[in-house]
Formats: C-alpha cells, sequence, structure tokens
C-alpha cells in the first residue's frame, strides 16, 4: 500500500491505494461478477435499495463497513486506459443517493480484464462535502471490468460511478484542481440554480468553472457560461427547467493547462405544477438616470388566478453573474410599479421585472441602460435613436440623430445592435457628423423570426452618449412558421389531454368512472405529451442548426472579407461547408 502522507498539512491527504496483486481466473472479492450494460442500472437501484434497508449486502462479518454495493456501469465510457510507460488513472464517486450524509471509512475494490485487482480508500475532498472519492492507479493502464465499494452512510439510493480518467507518468502527479457538486437550490416554476464549490486551484492563480447539465435519460449535456475563480469557494448558475422533468448535474472546473476535473453528477426534479394561470410583468424603459441613481419601472399587467403579487427588479452590471433585487411591493390589482437604485457612472446595466405569488414567479423582458461618465466641464452631445425601417429579407436600415454636438466640433456615430438577449453588442461603421443631423447604416445577415434591438450612439474625446433602446423582428420564414405552427398544435393537444385527464381522475376518486377508462385518457395524455415533447426536440435542433449556420457563414464571408492567412480561411470554409450541408439552402 502506498501512503501519501507528504500533504498531511493540506486541505485533504490524497490518495491511498495497493497496487494490483496479479491473479488470474474469477475475482477473489465477493459481488465482483461483471454486470451488462442494459440492466447495470436498475439492478444497481435495486442492489442499493436492499442495502438500505438491511437486505443481502449488508455486512455483519465486518463491523467497520455497513453497506455494499457493486458498480453498476456509471461512467463506462471511462473504463478503458491505455496507458504504455505510464499509469492508467481512474476517478470514482460515490454520492449519497439521499440526505443522509456519507460516513468514512469506505473501500473500493476493482477487478481489471486482466484479472488482477485494487483495494482503494476513500476520502471525501475539501475535507467533508457529499460524495465520497477514490482513485485508484494502474502501471501500463487496463480494463475496468467490475467493483465493489463498501461504506458507512448515505441514503437509499447512492450511486458509484467512474467520474474522469486518464494516463500519468506517476500517480504523484495528479493535480489537485477539486471541485464538488451541491445540491440544486431555488427550483421554481421556470428555472433551477445549480451550484458548487471549487475547493482548491491546484496552485493555479484562476481556474474556469462551469456546469454541465441534461434532462435524465439524455445523451448530450449542455454547458452553463464560464466563471473564473481565483480563490476557493461557492459558485452557481441559474437554468431553466420544465415541469415533470428529472435533472441531472455536475461541476467543472478547467485548469490553465486544459486539466479537467468533474464533480459528482447529482440529481433533482422539477415538480409538475397543477394548471394556474401566472401574473404577467412587463419590463419598462430607466427613467431618471442622474449622477448616482436611476429609476426602473414596470407593470403589472395581470395578477392571473392570484388576489395579490408581489412585484419587484432585479438588476446587475452587464456581465457579471449575480442578481440584486429591489424590495418586494405588493400589488392586488394591476398597475405601474417603480424602484430607485444607485448606479455607478461608465457602467452599463441590465434589469427585469417580476412578480411572485405562491411560489409561482413571472418575470419580463431584460432591458439595459448606461451610466455615462459625465464630465463637468462640457456639454456632451445628443443623440435619438429612431424605429429601424427597409426591414426586408436580408438587411435592416438603423436609423439616429444627432440632436445636438455639445461642446464638440465634430461628433463619431454609429450603431450598436445584437438579438434581444445576447451578451454582446455588434458595431456598425463609424461616421463623423460636424453637425446636428439624421445618420443611418444598413445591418445584413440578420435571422427571420428573430427580435434584434439597436442604439444609437455618439462619441466626441472620449465621451460616450447612448439614445434609447429600439427593437425590431424579423418575420419567419414560410419553412419556421410551418414547423413553430405544428409545434403550438402538438402543445395544444398535449395541454388539452393533460387537462381531461386531470378532470377523468377527479371522476375516478369520485367513483363516477371505472379505472378502465381512467387508463385509456392516461394512455391518450402520455402519447400526446410524447408526441409534443418529440417534436419539441426536433424543432429545437432546427433552431441550433440555423444558428450554428449563420454564425459560420458569417464567419466565412468575414474572413473572404478580411486579411487572414491561408490556414485560417480554409480552416473556416471547411466548417462553413459542413454547416451547409447540416441546415444550409438545398440545391
Amino acid at each position: 500500500m502506498l501512503n501519501d502522507e507528504d500533504n498531511s498539512d493540506k486541505k485533504f491527504k490524497r490518495r491511498t491505494y495497493l497496487q494490483g496483486i496479479a491473479t488470474t481466473g474469477a475475482a477473489s472479492a465477493v459481488g465482483l461478477g461483471g454486470l451488462s450494460t442494459s440492466s447495470a442500472t436498475a439492478q444497481q437501484e435495486e442492489q442499493t435499495r436492499t442495502d438500505f434497508d438491511g437486505g443481502p449486502n449488508d455486512n455483519p462479518d465486518n463491523d467497520e463497513f455497513a453497506r455494499e454495493i457493486q458498480w453498476g456501469n456509471l461512467g463506462s465510457e471511462n473504463a478503458t486506459q491505455e496507458c504504455p510507460g505510464e499509469f492508467g488513472y481512474w476517478k470514482w464517486v460515490l454520492t449519497p443517493g439521499g440526505p443522509q450524509p456519507l460516513e468514512l471509512p469506505a473501500e473500493l475494490t476493482v477487478q481489471f480484464a486482466d484479472g488482477t485487482e485494487q483495494t482503494v480508500e476513500g476520502f471525501f475532498p475539501g475535507g467533508g462535502r457529499g460524495a465520497l472519492q477514490f482513485e485508484v492507479f494502474k502501471e501500463g493502464g487496463g480494463t475496468v471490468e467490475s467493483a465493489v465499494v463498501r461504506f458507512n452512510g448515505g441514503g437509499a439510493n447512492p450511486r458509484l460511478t467512474i467520474s474522469e480518467g486518464g494516463c500519468v507518468e506517476d500517480p504523484d502527479d495528479i493535480p489537485d484542481v477539486t471541485v464538488t457538486t451541491e445540491p440544486a437550490t431555488e427550483i421554481n416554476d421556470s428555472t433551477a440554480t445549480l451550484n458548487g464549490f471549487l475547493e482548491d486551484l491546484g496552485g493555479f492563480e484562476s481556474v474556469d468553472v462551469f456546469f454541465e447539465y441534461r434532462v435524465q435519460g439524455a445523451i448530450d449535456w449542455e454547458t452553463t457560461a464560464t466563471q473564473t475563480l481565483t480563490e476557493p469557494g461557492p459558485f452557481d448558475t441559474e437554468i431553466d427547467v420544465e415541469p415533470g422533468t428529472d435533472y441531472e448535474f455536475r461541476a467543472v472546473v478547467v485548469a490553465p493547462d486544459n486539466t479537467t476535473v468533474r464533480g459528482a453528477i447529482l440529481t433533482f426534479t422539477k415538480e409538475d405544477v397543477p394548471d394556474i394561470t401566472k401574473p404577467t410583468v412587463v419590463t419598462g424603459p430607466a427613467t431618471d438616470i442622474n449622477e448616482s441613481t436611476a429609476t426602473l419601472n414596470g407593470d403589472l399587467e395581470e395578477l392571473g388566478d392570484f388576489d395579490e403579487v408581489d412585484v419587484f427588479f432585479e438588476y446587475r452590471p452587464v456581465s457579471t453573474d449575480e442578481w440584486f433585487a429591489t424590495e418586494p411591493e405588493t400589488l392586488a390589482e394591476p398597475g405601474p410599479f417603480s424602484a430607485e437604485i444607485d448606479v455607478e457612472q461608465g457602467v452599463e446595466y441590465e434589469y427585469r421585472a417580476v412578480a411572485v405569488a405562491n411560489d409561482t414567479r413571472a418575470t419580463g423582458e431584460t432591458l439595459t441602460f448606461r451610466k455615462e461618465k459625465l464630465d463637468p466641464d462640457k456639454d456632451l452631445p445628443e443623440v435619438a435613436t429612431k424605429p429601424a425601417t427597409d426591414v426586408n429579407k436580408k438587411t435592416a436600415t438603423l436609423n439616429g440623430h444627432l440632436i445636438t454636438l455639445g461642446d464638440f466640433d465634430e461628433v463619431d456615430v454609429f450603431f450598436e445592435y445584437r438579438i434581444v438577449g445576447a451578451d454582446e453588442w455588434l458595431v456598425t461603421d463609424t461616421q463623423t457628423l460636424t453637425e446636428p443631423g439624421p445618420f443611418s447604416d444598413e445591418i445584413s445577415g440578420l435571422l427571420t423570426g428573430v427580435e434584434y434591438e439597436f442604439r444609437a450612439i455618439a462619441a466626441a474625446n472620449g465621451v460616450i452618449v447612448a439614445g434609447p433602446i429600439q427593437r425590431f423582428t424579423k418575420k419567419r420564414d414560410k419553412k419556421e412558421r410551418r414547423k413553430k405552427k405544428k409545434l403550438e398544435k402538438k402543445k395544444r393537444a398535449y395541454e388539452c389531454k393533460k387537462r381531461e385527464y386531470k378532470k377523468y381522475k377527479k371522476k375516478y376518486e369520485k367513483c363516477q368512472i371505472d379505472k378502465n377508462t381512467l387508463e385509456k385518457k392516461k394512455a391518450d395524455h402520455e402519447d400526446a405529451k410524447r408526441k409534443y415533447e418529440r417534436y419539441r426536440k426536433k424543432y429545437r435542433s432546427y433552431k441550433r442548426k440555423k444558428l450554428a449556420y449563420k454564425r459560420k457563414k458569417d464567419e466565412y464571408e468575414n474572413c473572404e472579407n478580411g486579411r487572414v492567412n491561408k490556414k485560417t480561411y480554409k480552416k473556416k470554409q471547411r466548417a462553413y461547408k459542413k454547416s451547409k450541408q447540416d441546415f444550409g439552402p438545398k440545391r
């Protein structure tokens, strides 16, 4: 056994492992038989239930360990690590499977396809948070065939997973970068907050963290935006969720040398909510933007199915992660509301109106405003944003008006524009004006069915003034309108069957109908739901391919018109051609 005792002054002790005992034939450990991929998950779930209820996998002969489960092939994509001349490395994670915490000691025994096996001790990365971790090393690498873990504590459904693997020259070269996945919180009507904790930067000055998440059973992971941390601590991200859906997620950290470490996979469920009408709230333009404050405005248009609604605003500087909230105000009828916030000069803010009633949450669209830096010795230019014109299939004309030059002889004017909800503004070419008057610019490459926002900008000697934001929408093309209409039709059919099933369920509870009738209504509801979910995935895939095609097309056209080297041009050309095959117009 090799113990890493030199690191006792760190947050936690590193791994302790046994080099494999060279054996052949059947494994000597009890319960190390391989599991087929198709039945592994179900078998493991059944296994963990019998463990927790005091079933056959309790370990009465060994007082050190109260429970024992077999590996159910979770993370099997990391099972094989071929490492000639190096060590194969496998990181195993045991998640609690419920609110009851795991406890030490814990022990993992792994059998490889060549007949050797190893036993390693578990530890809590960072000193006791949620999941247990095990690290296994094998000279030359190999393939994991089966494994069994013995442990204490945990909930009813613990899970044993190979979270990652690789090759290293020496076991002590494994970086100490460590991240922990923590339970999801604030699972409300339409969103949930994913939480993680960066335990250790592993000697790096900074690391990038984010989350991977997906609907349980899905193949592909979705990724949240990246955050950069310079010290250990918590981090979180809000994602959109749908009622009646099970999700799984994990925290991820990437070091500057591209070392990637993933936390344990945790799950949560967005419970289905009853059919209720949500409040309707609208975000209005910010006003009274003076030296140190600004007024945010909103309008509660409908209370929905509630007698009263709490309204407030969420706001933050653009590109920051944390939302700030104003004090809630309770409204018993529709009407406007506002709140004053402190602002800093030279900072752009984004904000949204929020309405909450009995944990049902509704938000207005997110708008922005900028508190410009003021030069006390000069009068600033004034600029207005005018509505867009000539919005045709390929282009749109953005319009503005320079009202005054202020105390400047000339002023540069241009436009900032973007898809509503995007993070970055695109910029048109600059025009220089020496007197007040109108100006315009044509933009191209617009997506149909997409809402854009833009604003006129005036700049002089480092002073920047922005006009109010205007919006326009490209009408969807016929293909997209057909797909959208079909999606809405399937959604209406699903919602109709859902309401009908709930109505018949109540009748059944009152003994007004028989069970066969109820089961038929349930089957109709589930069939409509499957059809709606299946087509919604197709529609989302269509939208993603469309956006990818547009992005690759723009990059390729920019390369054609710009000065780039031949290698970059060829790379963009290949990416564009592939995207065009996936989505682009068929000849």
